[in-house]
C-alpha cells in the first residue's frame, strides 16, 4: 500500500502538466529510486525463493504458483512504468504539458498495478503460509 501511495504522489503532482517544481522533481526521483530498490530486493532474494518457495507452492496449488509468477511479471511492469514516467517527466521540455500528463498516467498505472501485486502476494501468502509454519 505504501508503495502504491509513493507511485501515486508524483501522478497527483504531474496531473496538470505544469513545469516541475523542486518538490515535484524530488518526488519523481525518490519514487523511481524506491521502485528500483524494491525491485532489486526482489531480484536479490529470487534464488532463495526458487529454492524454498516456488516448488512447494506449485506442489500445493499450481494455480497459486502461476499467480505468483504473474505477480513477478506485473512487478516488472510497475518498475518499467515508474522509470518510463520518471524519464518522461524529467526530460520533458518546459512547454510539453502533454508529456508530464503522460508521466502522471504512467505513475497512476504503476500504482494500480502495484496494488495488484500486493493482492496477489497476499493471496499466495494465504495459500502457502509464512516461514516454517506451512
Amino acid at each position: 500500500m505504501l508503495a502504491a501511495a509513493a507511485l501515486l504522489h508524483p501522478a497527483i503532482l504531474l496531473r496538470k502538466g505544469n513545469p516541475m517544481s523542486w518538490g515535484t522533481r524530488l518526488a519523481v526521483v525518490l519514487t523511481a529510486g524506491a521502485v528500483v530498490l524494491a525491485f532489486a530486493s526482489g531480484v536479490w532474494i529470487y534464488p532463495a525463493y526458487v529454492a524454498s518457495v516456488r516448488v512447494p507452492l506449485f506442489l500445493k496449488s499450481e494455480h497459486t504458483g502461476l499467480l505468483f509468477e504473474t505477480k513477478e511479471h506485473i512487478a516488472f511492469a510497475v518498475m518499467a512504468l515508474a522509470l518510463g514516467a520518471s524519464a518522461c517527466a524529467w526530460f520533458a521540455p518546459t512547454r510539453a504539458r502533454g508529456l508530464r500528463r503522460a508521466a502522471a498516467v504512467g505513475f497512476a498505472l504503476g500504482a494500480a498495478l502495484c496494488l495488484v501485486t500486493a493482492a496477489l502476494g497476499t493471496w499466495v501468502a494465504a495459500v502457502h503460509g509464512f516461514g516454517s509454519a506451512r
